[in-house]
């Protein structure tokens, strides 16, 4: 009996890291396109959220809200993704490159702005009662790693966020672009006149963020009932995300996300009164001591450049 208990135990422990995993990777991929944007072009853009539930909106439309084979589903999400790129490179060329020579503070209210035009243009569309994307079947069912069963939607999301990671480490550091990149963002005066299309490399690197908001709207699509006010919930996360990561910085953004994750799976499982509170209790307890974030001072896409 004794040995069961503690298997019991174990079991029991190891269920909200399971969880937490998939939490972390979600909002990595969020965040992700967050800290891109501001670390190459110093602007935080609260309309990620809008963008990000246009992805989810988008993925049931494609989906017409019907479950979807496995590979149809990645085909649709994709798809969601480009499609949300798309809006994204017409706002970069419209709205975002007026914001560029302005305070930061001006672009944070420009963008919000657009976050409420986003959000009412799903009410518009979509309306205000949730929609439901119904899984696929194929991510429907359990694997069982030792004593854990982990959902089959877990693991595909976990090889989602690591394809994402090494990615977007193999662009930045590896590839002309990203030296390119990394040039940008260290200083965009010297890149201009080092022959870099300044302007092109922004649209590039904008795009690419609101590709991954796409994406990580698609994906959340089957876990969460679709409303206009996603853009809302997920950008309040996305960005407590990247200051505790330290903004910029891609490895941060990883590791914030997946203590985030882990921290709610663990209050809810243990603690279920203070789950509510766990974005708060993580922000807190890190800037305490680490105001500057988790890796505010190296590894983002300006120290990078040096």
């Amino acid at each position: 009996m004794g040995r069961d208990t503690g298997r019991e135990g174990e079991v029991d422990l190891l269920l909200p890291f399971v969880d937490g995993l998939g939490q972390g990777v979600l909002l990595f991929l969020i965040a992700s396109g967050l800290t891109l944007v501001y670390g190459v072009m110093r602007v935080l853009n609260f309309s990620h959220g809008g963008f990000f539930m246009l992805g989810a909106y988008v993925t049931f439309t494609l989906a017409r809200g019907h479950a979807l084979p496995a590979v149809m589903l990645v085909g649709v999400v994709v798809l969601a993704g480009m499609a949300t790129a798309a809006a994204g490179a017409l706002t970069e060329r419209l709205l975002f490159r007026r914001l560029y020579p302005l305070p930061e503070i001006s672009s944070l209210l420009g963008t919000f702005a657009l976050l409420l035009i986003f959000e009412g243009i799903g009410r518009l569309l979509w309306g205000i009662a949730p929609l439901s994307q119904p899984q696929s079947p194929a991510f429907l069912g359990l694997i069982r790693l030792g004593p854990v069963a982990i959902p089959s939607y877990d693991l595909f999301l976990y090889a989602v966020g690591i394809l994402v990671v090494v990615g977007l480490e193999w662009l930045v550091e590896k590839t002309e672009f990203g030296r390119m990149v990394r040039a940008t963002a260290a200083d965009r005066a010297t890149a201009a006149l080092l022959g870099i299309d300044v302007n092109a490399v922004f649209l590039a690197m904008f795009c690419l963020g609101i590709f991954l908001a796409g994406i990580g709207g698609g994906l959340v699509a089957p876990l969460v009932g679709l409303t206009p006010d996603l853009a809302v919930s997920f950008i309040i996360q996305s960005f407590a995300v990247v200051i505790v990561g330290g903004l910029g910085s891609i490895r941060g953004t990883l590791l914030a996300a997946l203590l985030f994750g882990l921290l709610n799976a663990y209050l809810v499982a243990l603690r279920p009164g203070l789950a509510d509170f766990s974005l708060y209790i993580g922000m807190g307890l890190i800037l305490l001591f680490r105001p500057q974030g988790l890796m505010g001072r190296s590894g983002s896409l300006g120290e990078l450049a040096k």
